[in-house]
């Protein structure tokens, strides 16, 4: 393991000087189950860490003005045990549901989550149909950017080196919405997806109707992905029958554009795709488009 300076910071503060001091070269590190591993293997080139794992400001959950804010040192295992995040952010809830073991969902946090930005990541393509938003600070200020605008490649975001991640928040899910996300890995637990599949979708006033459709899917391309074909048929079609259903989840294959490697081929991740869309799809319609 490379050698370096290890600094701790106890507030938003003083994490902000440490960021402004070292500049680019300083990492973050909250519950470091994916840092440790990297330093470990001699993958991380910068000097100096920064823990910000006893920032009390940045973990918790809260509901304000229709949403809730999943601030980001708050672990999966916390995101499942919350009431809030089980009424009002029920994709989230399912992901956080699949990440690793019970002890990486005691450890691992939802904002080292984002901030690692794998494509396969679990909770990022649900938090892209939970249409979240982020917050950004530094020491010039915050701003607040889409989910879907902080990724622009494998493990790169728009986050600058002076900046941390300080909020993460959604819209609430309301009575008429609905979703789920699917996910498949090479074993049924402990696996980084192969593909995974996130959708939210609004319950028109007619019968089998939607009036809102976000979907997403991860491991599937360089950054997770907006179904795009795939939305706008869920909300012009009427949702009548497992066959249109399936129609609907065929046009997932011109969304993705997977490359092959150890864990599939890119064909495989394509029909996948397909398959999981569907599946989640025809539950929900089994279930008469019910939460």
């Amino acid at each position: 393991m490379n050698k370096f300076d290890y600094y701790r910071a106890n507030t938003i503060e003083e994490a902000i000087q440490y960021l402004d001091e070292f500049d680019k070269d300083i990492k973050i590190i909250a519950a470091g189950t994916d840092l440790v591993v990297r330093l470990k293997q001699n993958m991380v080139k910068e000097k100096h860490i920064l823990d910000i794992s006893r920032i009390r400001e940045l973990k918790g959950i809260y509901r304000e003005d229709g949403k809730i804010h999943i601030l980001p040192l708050t672990t999966h295992s916390e995101i499942l045990e919350s009431e809030e995040v089980k009424k009002y952010a029920t994709v989230l809830r399912e992901a956080c549901s699949t990440i690793g073991s019970p002890q990486i969902r005691n450890r691992g946090t939802l904002g080292g989550n984002v901030a690692n930005a794998s494509p396969a990541g679990d909770s990022i393509s649900a938090l892209f149909a939970e249409e979240a938003k982020l917050k950004l600070l530094s020491s010039e200020g915050e701003r607040v950017i889409s989910i879907e605008d902080f990724f622009t490649g494998p493990g790169k975001t728009v986050l600058k080196t002076n900046e941390m991640l300080v909020d993460i928040f959604m819209p609430e899910m309301t009575e008429k919405e609905i979703g789920f996300f699917k996910k498949l890995g090479q074993r049924n637990a402990l696996a980084i997806a192969v593909v995974n599949v996130s959708v939210k979708l609004g319950r028109g006033e007619e019968k089998n109707k939607m009036d809102k459709a976000v979907v997403a899917f991860g491991a599937v391309a360089p950054t997770v992905v907006r179904g795009e074909r795939v939305e706008k048929a869920l909300i012009s079609e009427s949702l009548d029958s497992p066959e249109k259903l399936r129609y609907i989840a065929q046009l997932a294959w011109r969304e993705v554009s997977p490359i092959s490697d150890v864990r599939a081929s890119l064909k495989y991740r394509q029909d996948m795709s397909i398959n999981l869309l569907y599946e989640g799809l025809l539950e929900l319609y089994k279930n008469n488009w019910k939460g």
